[in-house]
């Protein structure tokens, strides 16, 4: 017993060993990937872990806005405007997403009369920063927490000057999708006081896609190739362009993982409607607000936007979407199949069991499928949000697919 006991403590002292290092308010298991007792929130685009319970079906009424990010070496100075009563908050929760990792951080918490923070945690110069700030609240010791106040990048730099700061492109902030011959074009924001607003852009295969000196990217054939731009400080940032062929599941799928992050609260939502809106007649005769649901929209308008209109169906409703799947001859009664990409996947939360013939209830599109798990895209999840989903194949809440009869 005694041996057994000297082994057990000799490998929970190798397991930490190996453990990375934790950031403030975390707490890891032994396997790196799984919190004893945090909470994961998944908040219109972020994926939010806490060590505290989180009250998860209500949000306080208003949350903080207006956020801003100027970054300078080891100091990113953050600004925002504070909810509009400050006397039914605690404070405020300042979280962090750097760019090797997929989650954000609770990196600190502030008072709530605060509308300014300093963080000089970043030990990386060249590097972008997100940051975000949410309002908070105890109650019965629980956390209540406002929406986020959308997210601001900052990039570190050796320079003493404010510094030109990323707050996202336009299509959007890592992934551009657009379909050969057609056009995107990105931006990024300045400090007021930034040094210069010089940008030199590149591509890295001019045969896959250009880009001209002030950032309007032109798909030459499908494909994949990196966006490059430098500031007048040197720093080098990048991101991916897919060009696509009309009428294909890459197609497809590309745009909505172009389109992951859009959310109310950043108003990027309102293109999508916009594409939805741009084909008529309606379907049902009804012109989408931006505040109604738009799960289905957003499938919609990836196909309009894709040429797969007359393969995928306009609808806004999911239930009338399936009749059109039915008539085009694409449907699949059958939640427990191993779907491909591109796929429509159907969701009842009516039922959370197979065989699932329930109400629909939701719809997105299937990214790809490793081993027996289905990564998902999808408009409207969550809190509004393009975001995405991890589920086992044959999982109780699939109501069934589509399968589009896609362009090889």
């Amino acid at each position: 017993m005694r041996a057994a006991a000297r082994l057990l403590v000799c490998l929970m002292l190798a397991a930490a060993l190996v453990l990375p290092m934790a950031v403030p308010s975390e707490v890891y298991a032994a396997a790196a990937t799984k919190y004893t007792t945090a909470t994961k929130q998944y908040m219109a685009g972020l994926d939010v872990r806490f060590n505290e319970p989180v009250i998860s079906n209500k949000r306080l009424s208003s949350s903080p806005t207006k956020l801003n990010a100027t970054g300078q070496w080891r100091s990113v100075r953050l600004r925002w405007t504070p909810v509009s009563d400050t006397s039914k908050i605690d404070g405020y929760f300042i979280l962090r997403r750097d760019r090797d990792y997929d989650i954000w951080r609770h990196v600190a918490t502030v008072t709530r009369r605060a509308t300014a923070y300093t963080d000089e945690t970043s030990r990386t110069a060249n590097r972008i920063y997100k940051y975000s700030i949410i309002a908070y609240k105890k109650v019965d010791g629980k956390i209540m927490v406002s929406g986020p106040a959308g997210w601001a990048g900052a990039n570190t730099t050796l320079s003493r000057d404010k510094n030109v700061y990323e707050v996202g492109l336009t299509n959007p902030a890592n992934v551009v999708s657009i379909a050969k011959g057609s056009c995107a074009q990105t931006y990024l924001n300045f400090s007021d006081k930034a040094a210069s607003r010089y940008i030199r852009w590149w591509s890295g295969n001019d045969n896959v896609a250009k880009v001209d000196n002030k950032g309007l990217i032109t798909g030459v054939a499908p494909g994949s190739t990196t966006i490059y731009y430098k500031t007048h400080t040197g720093t080098i940032n990048s991101f991916t362009t897919y060009i696509t062929r009309p009428g294909t599941a890459q197609a497809m799928v590309t745009t909505f993982k172009a389109w992951e992050g859009y959310s109310r609260i950043n108003g990027k939502q309102n293109s999508i409607i916009n594409i939805y809106n741009s084909v008529t007649p309606w379907p049902a005769g009804y012109k989408m607000k931006y505040g109604d649901a738009w799960c289905d929209a957003t499938v919609t308008a990836a196909a309009i936007k894709t040429g797969n209109a007359t393969r995928v169906g306009r609808e806004c409703s999911v239930p009338r979407h399936i009749k059109i799947f039915q008539k085009l001859g694409i449907w699949i009664e059958d939640g427990t199949i191993r779907p491909r990409p591109g796929d429509i996947i159907v969701f009842s939360w009516n039922k959370w069991s197979q065989p699932n013939n329930a109400s629909a209830s939701h719809i997105g599109i299937v990214e790809k499928v490793v081993g027996n798990t289905i990564y998902t895209i999808e408009g409207n999840r969550g809190i509004g949000v393009v975001g995405t989903r991890e589920i086992p194949v044959g999982w109780g809440c699939i109501r069934g697919y589509a399968r589009p009869k896609y362009a090889k």
